[in-house]
């Protein structure tokens, strides 16, 4: 077994974190003092960027099949295990990886072996039936209609970002609400699409609760082993940027800017993102007219961490550009963003559903955000003006929304 830890303080609470080996995948152990509950989390590094022509939303579908159908040892669905106990239980898609998250009210640490098995079976082949594939694309369908019907912007401008820098067909088509290749799915394909992904990569997991993290390690030791893999990172080319109108339709026309900013050769990459974190919440601050992120949903979630979007409704015209300067700008101002900053990550890691969430991805894509946490709080202007630089000599893409809503579920 191989582990490090690392330990930040949280308010007034103390986390620590192991990293180990589970099998031949990465186990990452995290521990909340006082936690009642157990959080555990695998991420599988396939997302819609892994499909082709003919698989778009088969990332999608998979994942539901998983999380659904999955049973363990004696034949009970997994589910209703994690609802037995009072647990609650989540899967979602994104571009380059899947999580599969529960949460249950603490169990005796003799009973982790068993919890932690259950979560990693959701990384195993599912039992594919015509049935189970015909209920989960009416669910699919049905989450589709859904955000296209209660949501203004349907999830613009996430679902397309990708292809305003990539005429890649995984980063460029739309694995989310784009219906026809999932409506013509087949148990044989989805069982090709599983094969070609699921099967040959490595998984990641994660646990968080009030255990110390040597603890969790050790009632885990037997399944030790060596990992042999390495950080999965974006797939696909970026041969953008294109300006690009996207899939979805919105009630109101929408316009996006999408840039790739590369980092700094100089500072490590968490000091890099800590910056990028700092700067954005600062633009926010100043602008009120655009609205900008940092990755398709948000600068914790993986590889994508640094596409800057800035987003907003075309009425008053294009979106304005990032702020290129620092002048005039008052302390407080940064002093805020800073803290904004802080916030969004303490809320992640405050509890353990979240918390080990994160943890999974940022074994899977090589991150660290304890570590990125330390640096938000040493952010200064100057670090700030050398990313506003990098943004100012990043291309950008335009990307716009599509208006028509014909037939779209009311």
């Amino acid at each position: 077994m191989t582990t490090s830890q690392t330990m930040t303080p949280l308010a007034a609470t103390e986390l620590s974190v192991s990293h180990g080996i589970i099998g031949r995948n990465r186990l990452s152990v995290g521990r909340i003092p006082g936690a009642r509950t157990l959080g555990v989390t695998v991420v599988v590094p396939v997302g819609t960027a892994h499909e082709q022509p003919g698989e778009a939303g088969f990332a999608h579908l998979t994942e539901h099949l998983a999380h659904q159908s999955i049973r363990d040892q004696l034949g009970h669905l997994v589910e209703d295990r994690i609802l037995a106990v009072g647990g609650l239980s989540n899967a979602q898609t994104y571009p380059f990886h899947t999580e599969f998250s529960f949460v249950i009210p603490a169990p005796a640490r003799q009973d982790l072996v068993h919890w932690i098995d259950l979560a990693r079976r959701r990384a195993a082949s599912p039992p594919v039936t015509p049935v189970d594939l015909d209920r989960e694309k009416a669910v699919i369908r049905q989450e589709v209609a859904l955000r296209m019907s209660s949501s203004p912007v349907a999830g613009f401008p996430w679902i397309d970002a990708l292809s305003a820098l990539s005429s890649d067909y995984g980063l460029r088509h739309n694995g989310f609400s784009d219906l026809a290749d999932l409506e013509a799915a087949s148990v044989h394909g989805v069982e090709q699409f599983w094969d070609r992904t699921y099967r040959r990569r490595h998984h990641s997991v994660a646990v968080v609760g009030p255990w110390t993290p040597e603890d969790v390690m050790d009632a885990v030791g037997g399944a030790t082993g060596t990992d042999d893999t390495e950080n999965d990172a974006m797939v696909g080319v970026l041969d953008g940027p294109h300006d690009v109108q996207g899939s979805v339709a919105t009630l109101i026309p929408m316009h996006a800017t999408v840039q790739c900013v590369g980092g700094s050769s100089s500072i490590s990459r968490e000091a890099t993102d800590a910056a990028a974190m700092v700067a954005v919440e600062w633009a926010n601050l100043v602008q009120s007219r655009t609205h900008w992120q940092l990755g398709l949903f948000g600068p914790t979630m993986g590889p994508d961490r640094n596409i800057l979007i800035g987003s907003g409704p075309s009425a008053s015209g294009p979106v304005a550009p990032f702020p290129r300067e620092l002048a005039g700008t008052d302390r407080r101002l940064l002093d805020q963003a800073v803290a904004s900053a802080l916030g969004g990550i303490d809320k992640t890691l405050s509890s353990a559903a979240t918390f080990s969430a994160q943890l999974a991805r940022d074994a899977m894509f090589g991150l660290d955000t304890l570590e990125r946490r330390r640096n938000v709080e040493l952010v200064s202007a100057p670090d700030i003006e050398a990313y506003l630089r990098r943004v100012a000599h990043s291309p950008v893409a335009a990307l716009r929304s599509a208006v028509d809503r014909a037939g779209v579920p009311a």
